[in-house]
């Protein structure tokens, strides 16, 4: 697909999300959908300097500081639309990250990390000492409740919505464009042999130059709304912690080597943190998603994209098939539901009574087999049919329980569906050819471990 093509069918697709969202008439809908779009377009960010490229950058947080506080500041001096703020904001983070390009893509490994980590440490101490744009104090931006867009009123954080999402399908055509051209066939040599690449006579320093460069643009711009959604914006908020752990974390959970492997880990991270939000707290966003980035850098290094890659050069060496789509969708269903389990198992932790512990216990026991079934089913271990099969039994009860307590129209919808994929997937998993799959391959099994 030509890259134009692509970007009107992603803008498409951003807009259909935006109608179906604002269709459902749940504002929140909107509030916690930003955040994970946010993500989205800081993920593929990162991802083109230490993804393609291969430098892990520790500094997210400093241009998308950049990005805020260039809001800021043309708020209190001369307002200016969020479209004009996106173009103003991504100049001076795209200029920012090709200074500090400049300065530190000598360094390699650690030291250019420690180095953009120092880079965030200075930028952080500047805005804190700098009292126009608020200083240590912070800074309030007033924002309307509603705007006129194109003569139809919108809700503000609707607007903002729509903003972000149609700047995330910006930002992945920009990362899928760089992947299939010339300049990502260098990223790619910088990646994988740097001294190589260098005495092949490939301009790296001018490549990596231009990932910074990029990568900082576009992450000054996911910056630029960020007060107009908070409302208030300090130093604390938005050169913190979670902004440098989750870019990085969600590339190297979806996959760092192509352009949809953010968007994945985004919006499986993404999605997780709202949920834990809502149910737990906000504080245990991070343990979260450091458990799953420790989980994933051990079993699977390369990513789930690249797990199911290895997946199917033994499941279907040729082209994938009905069985190999099969199992990666009852694989991808285990695990999400695996991964919810656990934060609703932990939810239930946090209560007093007997029963919810009790509950909560049993949950995470369950959690684990669809997790562990999840693992086993992609890297082809023999046991893996056996346990999924008993995780998708024990779901069934588990629905019909969940049916019983609360009958109404939608929960009985829910866990019926869920019945239902439990029965088509317990037979699906007692097929022939299935079995055949799993049965003793010593050989391939290493070769995926």
């Amino acid at each position: 697909m030509r890259t134009p093509v692509f970007l009107a069918v992603a803008l498409a697709t951003a807009l259909l999300v935006f109608a179906l969202t604002r269709a459902i008439g749940n504002d929140y809908l909107f509030f916690a959908g930003y955040i994970v779009i946010q993500f989205i377009v800081l993920s593929t960010a990162w991802n083109i300097l230490g993804g393609y490229c291969g430098y892990v950058n520790f500094g997210t947080a400093a241009f998308f500081a950049l990005g805020a506080y260039t809001s800021v500041f043309f708020h209190k001096t001369y307002p200016l639309p969020i479209p004009v703020l996106l173009a103003v904001a991504a100049g001076v983070s795209g200029l920012v990250g090709l200074g500090t390009g400049y300065l530190t893509l000598r360094l390699r490994g650690a030291f250019f990390s420690i180095a953009t980590l120092a880079m965030a440490v200075v930028l952080q101490t500047f805005v804190v000492n700098w009292n126009y744009v608020g200083g240590s104090r912070g800074a309030y931006v007033i924002r309307p409740n509603e705007l006129d867009v194109f003569g139809y009123p919108i809700d503000y954080i609707q607007y903002l919505f729509l903003i972000m999402i149609l700047l995330a399908a910006v930002a992945l055509t920009i990362a899928r464009a760089i992947e299939h051209s010339k300049l990502g066939y260098g990223f790619a040599t910088i990646r994988d042999d740097e001294l190589a690449a260098e005495a092949s006579g490939v301009p790296t320093l001018k490549l990596k130059l231009i990932a910074t460069t990029l990568s900082g643009a576009l992450m000054g711009m996911a910056g630029a709304p960020f007060p107009y959604y908070i409302g208030y914006v300090e130093p604390a908020s938005t050169f913190g912690l979670p902004y440098a752990v989750n870019s990085i974390a969600m590339p190297l959970i979806g996959g760092t080597t192509v352009w949809f492997g953010p968007l994945i880990g985004s919006i499986l991270l993404g999605t997780l943190t709202q949920i834990a939000t809502v149910t737990i707290s906000s504080a245990v966003n991070l343990l979260l998603v450091g458990a799953l980035l420790v989980g994933f850098v051990i079993v699977a290094p390369s990513g789930l994209v690249g797990l199911i890659q290895q997946f199917l050069r033994v499941a279907s060496p040729a082209r994938p098939d009905a069985r190999s789509i099969g199992l990666i969708a009852l694989a991808a269903f285990g695990f999400v539901v695996g991964v919810l389990e656990v934060v609703f198992s932990l939810a239930a932790l946090t209560a007093p009574d007997s029963t919810e512990l009790a509950t909560a216990t049993a949950g995470l026991v369950l959690a684990a087999l669809w997790i562990v079934s999840a693992y086993g089913l992609m890297t082809v271990q023999g046991w893996s049919p056996i346990i999924a099969t008993l995780a998708f039994a024990l779901s069934i009860p588990i629905a019909a329980l969940h049916i019983w307590l609360d009958r109404t129209q939608f929960n009985i919808a829910l866990w019926g569906a869920c019945i239902v994929i439990a029965i088509v997937a317990i037979a699906f998993l007692r097929r022939r050819r299935v079995q055949q799959l799993y049965a003793p391959r010593l050989g391939e099994q290493e070769a995926l471990a």
